[in-house]
């Protein structure tokens, strides 16, 4: 696999962001001391910086929460922000559903958090604390399963083919 994944958790107080290819995966975390619009514009500035650096060819975002205790207003401004940065720089992007993204990472579609992060380094040996990561890093392993499905366990395939199958409306 040539091709970069980026993976988005979208979150106005730690966005998790995780970079897949065939070389070594990078992640991390874009964290604002601000506040309403500036806050939303050094997010915007960071993710500019990552895509910039990393040229992925598909970016994987998880879709909105809608039981976030952040506000839905915030969280809705911040993926419009980042849906247009994307489409502007031309990168192609996918939005996952955070049960989605559990399901496809743990198997179960209400997996805790602790779970997810046990998941990533069981499947990917990504070893990490944050669960902005961890979401981040599954998402971005989505993406690599959504354009081949090669060396995924069955739970993962399937997981991807049905949304693939929502995705074109069959």
């Amino acid at each position: 696999m040539s091709k970069r994944i980026l993976g988005l958790d979208l979150s106005l107080t730690a966005t998790g962001w995780a970079l897949v290819w065939d070389g070594s995966p990078k992640w991390g975390v874009i964290k604002s001391r601000h506040r309403s619009v500036k806050r939303l514009s050094e997010i915007r500035k960071q993710i500019i910086f990552i895509l910039q650096d990393t040229q992925p060819c598909l970016a994987v975002i998880e879709g909105y929460s809608y039981g976030s205790h952040q506000g839905m207003a915030g969280l809705a401004e911040l993926g419009g922000v980042v849906r247009l940065l994307l489409f502007d720089m031309g990168i192609p992007f996918i939005v996952v559903a955070p049960a989605t993204n559990k399901k496809f990472a743990t198997g179960k579609g209400n997996a805790e958090k602790y779970l997810m992060l046990k998941r990533v380094f069981q499947h990917w040996g990504a070893d990490m604390s944050n669960n902005n990561e961890a979401d981040a890093f599954a998402l971005a392993q989505f993406g690599r399963c959504y354009l081949n499905p090669e060396g995924f366990c069955s739970y993962q395939i399937e997981t991807v083919e049905t949304y693939k199958r929502k995705e074109l409306g069959k």
